[in-house]
């Protein structure tokens, strides 16, 4: 059952990386969300009022070419916006993220299980089984959110530091 166990404590361990790298990927992807919409909207709002002001006021040749600069920064923003589809991917990482959480719960019970000797080992068998294929299907799900190398080294070092508490039982194989 030794073996059992360090295979299924495997999957949970990639599984709390894996839940903490989307997560990781959701924030910094939300951030360039902000980053991006939020000056969208001041430049859009003040392209608007200068735009508004200079039809109605006698301005210099120059203040004329404001409102399209402005514009045009407007329509770069959006376009990267739009293009990026920030808001879609946070959503996809946090889910991903969540089923990956709920692989590690399952593998937590599957031990508890083994160590207090309640699951017969034929049923042993299709419980890993099956969280082996939610594993797999988890990562091919996966695939359409990538991260990216910072987001698991950030991953392994909240994890080391104590970001999430877990035993040094719990995360030595």
């Amino acid at each position: 059952m030794n073996n059992i166990k360090e295979k299924i404590k495997r999957i949970k361990i990639d599984s709390l990386y894996g839940k903490k790298k989307h997560f990781n990927a959701a924030d910094r992807k939300e951030n360039w969300h902000y980053w991006i919409g939020i000056p969208l909207i001041i430049v859009n709002i003040l392209s608007g009022s200068i735009l508004f002001y200079v039809l109605t006021e006698d301005a210099a040749d120059w203040l004329k070419f404001v409102p399209l600069v402005f514009g045009l920064i407007a329509a770069l923003l959006s376009g990267f916006q739009t293009f990026l589809n920030l808001q879609k991917k946070v959503e996809g990482h946090r889910r991903i993220g969540n089923r990956f959480l709920g692989i590690s719960k399952k593998c937590d019970m599957l031990i508890a299980y083994i160590e207090d000797d309640v699951i017969a080992k034929r049923n042993l068998i299709g419980s890993i089984e099956e969280i082996i294929s939610e594993m797999e299907e988890t990562n091919k799900d996966a695939e359409s959110f990538p991260t990216n190398n910072s987001d698991y080294k950030h991953a392994k070092i909240g994890i080391n530091s104590g970001e999430e508490f877990y035993t040094k039982n719990e995360l030595r194989l």
